[in-house]
């Protein structure tokens, strides 16, 4: 009759939609930051490059669906590179699309169907440097044509003049041209995305068609990696539904109201009427029990990390953007410093819980 862990589910109107793109250089002992981060900027789509995952290893994110596309195993090297990803919210209505076969370039692709729009179809895509400068075009061609609106956002590992670079590579005259003859637009931010010993350049884009939303685009200095993530915001107007609230029964409190409110002396039933009115005065009082003891409850979707992280990563976001200001080599030395410690802190944060959970195990009865 009462299903105390049943949702409230409650529309919501959205003004913007927020994707967020960066080559991680790997996600493996990031897990901290990349939850935090998710949690102090909650992008309803966040895009990963050089995943650098094996298909055995587990990667999750709570309040994200996870889609992942692992490069294959090379010659049986030791370490796995490339790789791509997306996390989107779990309350977007969306389905994953099957990568195309491709040759040059890496992706992921997700089709985002949001109510009374069209589907947008949202590729994270990675460009290894070593690929063919050229012929690369031809996978690009491919990813367009999975979906309506494409949005295609990533490293391209293409630097041009036209969106702030100092050279004009081959790959960056490439795309020049190959999105002026299919009249898509190149969106870059105003700063640098990728920072090398003594270099700083934009190689991280976002290529779109028939888009003509109001958007906003940036580099962030934070997340532990090379790269800064970039975030793109389109000014877009949509509801999704969201499961913001849930209920907690306390049954205690529930039985103690039924002794103290209820009549239990034999009632005297002499026809349907009497049958109608005592059933009717049971079921009021168990909705009045039920009232009482139930409390709502609102639906947290923040994760737990450590405080002693979340310090160290706020430090390193600031080191990170002192260091990309300044380009002192020194700043560079204290960054490393930390970004080693936050890893080291999420690794034995994640030990410490599995172990947890292993000494929680009933060995007699299978159960936690």
């Amino acid at each position: 009759m009462f299903n105390s862990a049943n949702p409230k589910n409650k529309i919501k109107t959205l003004h913007s939609l927020t994707i967020v793109f960066w080559n991680a250089n790997g996600v493996r002992n990031r897990s901290a930051d990349i939850s935090n981060f998710l949690e102090e900027h909650s992008p309803d789509i966040f895009l990963i490059q050089e995943t650098k995952l094996r298909p055995e290893i587990n990667f999750s994110i709570p309040n994200y669906d996870v889609y992942r596309t692992d490069r294959p195993q090379r010659n049986n090297a030791p370490t796995q590179g490339g790789g791509t990803g997306i996390l989107i919210k779990k309350s977007l209505p969306h389905h994953h699309i099957p990568t195309p076969q491709l040759h040059f370039v890496e992706a992921t692709s997700i089709s985002l169907n949001l109510t009374n729009k069209e589907p947008f179809t949202v590729t994270s895509i990675y460009i290894p440097p070593d690929t063919d400068p050229t012929l690369y075009t031809l996978d690009l061609e491919s990813l367009i044509q999975l979906g309506p609106n494409p949005i295609i956002c990533g490293d391209f590992n293409a630097q041009h003049q036209n969106w702030g670079s100092p050279i004009n590579t081959t790959r960056g005259k490439e795309l020049v041209r190959f999105t002026q003859v299919l009249g898509m637009e190149i969106l870059a931010p105003p700063s640098p995305t990728r920072f090398g010993f003594n270099s700083a350049t934009i190689l991280d884009l976002a290529v779109i068609k028939d888009f003509i939303l109001p958007f906003s685009i940036i580099s962030l200095p934070e997340l532990d990696s090379d790269h800064n993530p970039v975030k793109l915001t389109f000014q877009l107007k949509f509801t999704t539904l969201h499961n913001i609230v849930t209920t907690h029964t306390d049954w205690t409190k529930f039985q103690n109201y039924l002794k103290n409110q209820t009549d239990y002396r034999p009632l005297k039933i002499n026809s349907n009427t009497d049958i109608e009115i005592a059933v009717e005065k049971f079921t009021k009082n168990l909705q009045n029990a039920h009232r009482f003891a139930t409390k709502t409850v609102k639906k947290s979707t923040a994760t737990y990390i450590h405080a002693n992280i979340k310090d160290l990563i706020k430090t390193r976001n600031k080191t990170k953007k002192a260091g990309q200001t300044l380009r002192n080599p020194l700043i560079k030395t204290e960054l490393n410093r930390i970004e080693k410690l936050i890893k080291k802190l999420d690794k034995n944060s994640r030990q410490k819980d599995e172990t947890e959970e292993l000494e929680a195990f009933n060995t007699e009865d299978g159960t936690l």
